[in-house]
């Protein structure tokens, strides 16, 4: 195995580039929504620094205390790990319920595959930190039972990892445990040697296991394979600067509308002609809040520079940390495998791990102050630490605020099912202030207004949502209040731009025909009504027969 020596050796100015790719990605990142003029979101911003704090807290406590402060992040990491453990046993033998209807275990995720993301990540670092420390000489007691803390609770969330069901979790562990196997040396002779003998025979074998979890699944793989194409397509459209953080809806509904009515313009016999789409694309079109891969996401919302800038320092910060025989790269590793296929960064348990990860990658094995010439580096930390405390102390009274207006908004979003749009709308309006970067309750409260004929405040509110969202729901609703106020074609590209967005929705086209109905225009009437009789959507229902029963009632009184 390599010397720690070795190891380190040449990395200094590796060190000094990943602090500049931070400090640049981080004025970067808040920059692009001055670019685009957009107004960050106030949440996002406080979670920023929040981060941020954390992130610099501990580059500066390792050089302080390294000892320490890598004991304590480890025995951090192992106390949530055994957390979710805990929840996960409890969920699968029926003490607790799940947070998912249709899934039996997610922890205290709101679904399993984010559940078995964080399992693996932690299984890939603590599996590190027990081959590394197992058989070290200088090992004391408490190391000894670190030691066996951690070989525990990797071994409890190994158990219970396959019962998640990811396959994205499994990837992201094997992929890191590939790693640490190469990295160990009586491993790697081992591995070498069996490569050598049986490697045709692993190499069909894991091809047969890697087609069969994507059978698995299938669906749900295609549907993944499919937003990255439109992610992809969404970049493309907004260039460099991207769409602007907390508006990757609104870029993929665009890239994705633009998409199928590309395909009608040019295989279509008319504007609505949905057999035109590839059945394929069209079945698999959804309406996802995040792109289910990380880095498209950021592209997508900050552009190909932030995005680029991003996946430079956690592959910098992977590299660095395996060259000098850290653990903390095994780790970020396997989150940064399952970032490529879900949204973990998302989650505030990932949002912990990462700062958490990367400052460890970076600190560990090497000071961030090496001699009393930083004093300059120590002196801007120590500033920045106090400037974001700062901050964050004052911002107390507005987060306080902004959890007490979603406690409420929970209560209201019941009398808004409940159909009782007056009330809700009353309620909505004074929480309107706090929670106007969330698309659910823009669209709750568009459509209480446009229930209660507040036509233009429903416009301006759901188009607010559009900004956010993709659903093509608030389009629809929209198009009602066209409708409404007596604005036929506006009406009419409204409920068709809402069928670009998801071909596989009946409820565009049965608005559309409510429409030509409404301007007393049979020939339009008709050959949607012709549309609406063949067409298939994703989901079949009740509620999709009954908007064709109400259009066959109507076409039999334009036929008699």
């Amino acid at each position: 195995m390599v010397s720690d020596n070795a190891r380190c050796s040449g990395m200094t100015l590796a060190h000094g580039q990943v602090d500049a790719l931070v400090i640049g990605l981080s004025w970067l990142y808040l920059l692009t929504c001055k670019g685009n003029g957009l107004v960050i979101p106030g949440t996002f911003l406080l979670k920023y620094m929040e981060l941020s704090l954390l992130y610099l807290l501990i580059r500066f406590l390792f050089s302080i205390v390294p000892n320490t402060v890598r004991i304590l992040c480890l025995v951090t990491i192992v106390v949530i790990n055994l957390y979710e453990i805990r929840l996960g046993y409890l969920q699968l033998i029926g003490k607790i319920s799940s947070n998912h209807i249709l899934y039996t275990i997610t922890g205290s995720f709101k679904n399993p595959g984010p559940y078995g993301g964080f399992l693996a990540v932690c299984i890939s670092l603590f599996a590190a930190y027990y081959i590394k420390h197992t058989k070290s000489k200088n090992q004391n007691t408490l190391s000894k039972l670190l030691c066996w803390i951690v070989f525990f609770s990797a071994l409890f969330a190994l158990i219970i990892l396959p019962s998640t069901q990811s396959r994205s979790a499994i990837l992201a562990l094997g992929c890191s445990m590939a790693v640490l196997a190469f990295d160990t040396e009586k491993l790697r002779i081992k591995i070498i040697a069996v490569l050598k003998r049986y490697g045709l025979w692993i190499f069909l074998s894991a091809a047969i296991i890697g087609t069969g979890a994507y059978f698995f699944k299938k669906p749900s793989a295609d549907g993944r394979l499919f937003m990255d194409k439109i992610c992809i397509k969404a970049m493309c459209e907004n260039g460099l600067n991207g769409a602007g953080i907390g508006h990757f809806g609104l870029a993929y509904g665009k890239a994705q509308a633009n998409y199928f009515k590309k395909q009608i313009e040019e295989n279509g016999n008319d504007d609505l002609d949905w057999k035109s789409i590839d059945e394929h694309d069209r079945m698999t079109a959804s309406s996802p809040n995040n792109a289910f891969n990380e880095y498209l996401f950021v592209g997508v919302e900050a552009g190909l520079v932030i995005m680029l800038l991003f996946i430079g320092i956690i592959i910098s910060a992977i590299i660095i940390s395996f060259k000098r025989g850290s653990i903390w790269c095994y780790g970020l590793m396997a989150l940064a495998c399952f970032a490529l296929f879900s949204y973990p960064l998302h989650l505030k348990q990932f949002q912990l791990l990462l700062p958490i990860l990367l400052a460890s990658c970076l600190s560990d094995r090497e000071p961030f102050f090496k001699n009393r010439f930083d004093l300059l580096k120590s002196l801007i930390v120590v500033i920045m630490l106090i400037v974001l405390s700062t901050i964050m102390i004052l911002k107390v009274p507005e987060v306080k605020l902004y959890k007490q207006a979603e406690s409420t908004w929970k209560e209201v979003e019941k009398w808004y099912n409940l159909e009782e749009y007056e009330y809700a709308e009353e309620e909505m309006e004074s929480l309107f202030s706090y929670m106007n970067n969330d698309h659910s309750f823009l669209f709750a409260y568009g459509h209480s207004l446009n229930k209660i004929g507040a036509y233009e405040r429903s416009d301006s509110i759901l188009m607010m949502g559009t900004e956010l969202s993709c659903d093509p729901m608030f389009w629809n609703v929209m198009g009602n209040n066209s409708l409404a106020l007596g604005k036929y074609r506006e009406a009419e590209e409204r409920y068709k731009h809402a069928f670009y967005m998801l071909p596989n929705r009946l409820y565009p086209l049965y608005l559309l025909a409510k429409l030509y109905h409404t301007e007393g225009d049979y020939v339009k009437f008709m050959d949607i009504a012709d549309k609406i009789d063949s067409f298939i959507p994703k989901v079949e229902s009740i509620n999709t027969e009954r908007l064709r029963d109400e259009i066959k009632e109507i076409k039999k009184g334009y036929i008699q």
